[in-house]
């Protein structure tokens, strides 16, 4: 699926832990230890290569590579480049010529002579262009990209060309290729080159006005997959000249991925889940049994009955049964982002927006949480625990008549592993963090600013004021109310009824707050771009505590017993120094950091595309 654009949840975490001044040691390793897990994430690409060898592309951890038919991965990303500032590897295509791997990142082109053990960018072509697909035509390499159309080489990847004669648009979504003519897709047309032409040409213009998001071939046969709401589905037989409407609307989401083999087609549905027809496209099955993420974003098919599929969320599925039955098989596949981590005992609660999930064994497994009870529309927002109790904040896209974003807050079911509603669409538009007290929640939202709700009354909940603010942080003492906005706001509240104070006057650039912690007198805020700031006299004056702070980007920050950590965009977590007021580097981490927690003598972060990675501590 080619830069399928999903919404970004703005994730704050609130964990209570009685954790006394640990002290972060160094790891004889040298740094942070990933966990085995939690296994999935976004695969964006499939591949079969010689010898068995299966590789898998990630939107953000690069490649994984299988010699055992999927069932375990290995990550190989030796030589190739992250994204500038970034801990993300993003691939979207693999092909092969001859016996050179080629995969396509957003971040260039790169080959491998060495069954992928290690890649190498190919050096003539544009640094830093996003490619998106890639065709082998003979002794030709056309490469699509997302800014500069197509290009090709005839002398493996020595120097490159432009086909750009008669192609408007400059953003390639997908080429394939019948025999020596080129297919190429386009945000609102298709086109196809011949061998005897040099210029692409646009067919079926009067009547293909729709973004194009996959093509497949079977003998003959072109298909071809548009990104509309109805999941539409095309086929032709010459070449694309004139296309026949198959399946219209039966597939209920766009087709963002094909495969064939023989007689059978796969149709990948970004959440529709999978369909398959056995008569080249005429009537087609539904087949999702086992398909736990049904938002679909790459198909492999090996034969008739073994299909790999690549989803959004939860990583591989494999069926060898023709799709009545799939099975999850992500050992080793770690690319999930966990926003959200919480601790209960021995156990470490992992939220990552479709799935929640929990280790009792420090990450060396994972278990998911049953969901039985959160429709599925519903993705996590925060976590935050109360009394040896989780609660987590979620939110759904509705239509704007209906909210637009709304939210929800469950409760863990712990004897049940299951989750219960404690407050459903409750005027909530879009939960964005939780703060709890004692036996009082507070709920910062995208809109409707702060409510207060004691738990098991009713009326649920009261409004406490700030309307109109997006709250991205909340931190409660005694009566006072901290509130930190998207915006790079504090604000302060004395009670019900009282009228709020902004606090903060430094100067933030108006950059977006992240963090909002107070360990005694003193209040810390941190930004994602200015750092952080403290006040010791209630927010009447602030002083920059940016020494020591190699990444300014602030993405979280947790008070941890009296300790203070703020996970970064690009460099890892850092604790703040109180007695040197400096920051102290815990590690380098690629991964951006989401949140932070500590269990026995270890201190946990959960990552942007990387899952938990964790390192020793001691008191």
């Amino acid at each position: 699926m080619k830069q399928q654009t999903r919404p970004v949840l703005w994730i704050a975490v609130a964990v209570l832990c009685t954790v006394f001044a640990p002290q972060v040691k160094a790891d004889v390793n040298g740094g942070w230890i990933q966990t085995n897990g939690p296994y999935g994430g976004e695969v964006r690409a499939l591949y079969a290569a010689p010898k068995g060898v299966l590789l898998a592309g990630t939107w953000g951890a690069g490649i994984f590579r299988s010699t055992n038919r999927g069932n375990s991965w290995t990550p190989v990303n030796t030589g190739l480049a992250y994204e500038p500032g970034e801990g993300f590897v993003y691939i979207e295509v693999f092909a092969q010529k001859g016996e050179t791997l080629y995969v396509g990142t957003q971040n260039g082109l790169y080959a491998s002579t060495d069954g992928g053990n290690t890649w190498h960018p190919v050096s003539n072509f544009r640094k830093h262009e996003s490619i998106s697909s890639i065709v082998v035509i003979g002794d030709r390499i056309y490469v699509g990209t997302l800014n500069t159309g197509v290009w090709y080489s005839d002398d493996d990847g020595g120097s490159w060309l432009q086909v750009n004669d008669g192609f408007g648009p400059k953003s390639v979504r997908e080429l394939s290729s019948i025999g020596t003519t080129l297919i190429a897709g386009s945000q609102n047309r298709l086109f196809q080159k011949r061998a005897n032409e040099d210029a692409l040409t646009a067919i079926n213009d009067a009547f293909f006005v729709q973004q194009v998001e996959s093509l497949a071939v079977m003998d003959d046969l072109l298909y071809v997959g548009a990104y509309t709401s109805e999941g539409e589905l095309f086929k032709s037989n010459d070449e694309g000249d004139a296309l026949i409407r198959i399946a219209p609307g039966k597939m209920g989401n766009p087709v963002v991925a094909l495969a064939v083999f023989g007689a059978t087609v796969y149709a990948g549905t970004y959440g529709s889940g999978v369909f398959r027809s056995d008569d080249s496209g005429d009537s087609w099955t539904t087949v999702n049994e086992g398909l736990t993420d049904r938002k679909v974003c790459a198909l492999l098919a090996v034969n008739e009955d073994t299909v790999f599929t690549g989803t959004a969320e939860g990583g591989i599925f494999r069926t060898m049964d023709g799709g009545d039955t799939w099975v999850e098989i992500n050992t080793g596949l770690t690319n999930t982002t966990v926003g959200g981590l919480a601790v209960i005992g021995n156990t470490i609660y992992a939220g990552m927006s479709e799935r929640l999930v929990y280790s009792v064994n420090g990450g060396e497994s994972w278990q998911p949480v049953k969901f039985s009870s959160i429709p599925s529309e519903y993705l996590i927002s925060t976590l935050s625990v109360s009394e040896g109790e989780l609660y987590i904040g979620a939110i759904r896209f509705a239509p704007q008549d209906q909210g637009g974003v709304v939210g929800g807050v469950f409760r863990l079911d712990e004897e049940n592993n299951a989750l219960d509603e404690v407050i459903v669409n409750r005027d909530l538009t879009g939960i964005q963090c939780m703060e709890i007290v004692d036996t009082t929640l507070y709920i910062g939202t995208q809109r409707d600013g702060i409510f207060q709700w004691e738990k098991g009354a009713d009326p649920w909940a009261i409004s406490r004021g700030l309307n109109g603010y997006l709250i991205t942080a909340l931190s409660v003492n005694g009566e006072n109310i901290y509130a930190g906005t998207e915006d790079g706001q504090v604000f302060l509240n004395e009670g019900i009824g009282k009228p709020w104070k902004l606090l903060n006057s430094t100067d933030t650039g108006h950059s977006s707050l992240s963090g909002l912690r107070r360990i005694g007198s003193t209040l810390y805020v941190s930004f994602r771009g200015k750092g952080g700031i403290r006040s010791n006299n209630g927010g009447d004056s602030w002083t920059p505590i940016n020494d020591g702070l190699d990444d300014t980007s602030v993405v979280t920050m947790e008070a941890i017993g009296t300790d203070l950590y703020v996970g970064t965009y690009s460099k890892g977590v850092f604790r703040w120094m109180a007695d040197k007021r400096w920051w102290e580097p815990i590690g380098p981490l690629r991964h951006q950091v989401l949140s932070l927690v500590v269990l026995d003598d270890f201190l946990y972060a959960g990552t942007g595309a990387g899952g938990v990675f964790k390192i020793p501590i001691e008191e």
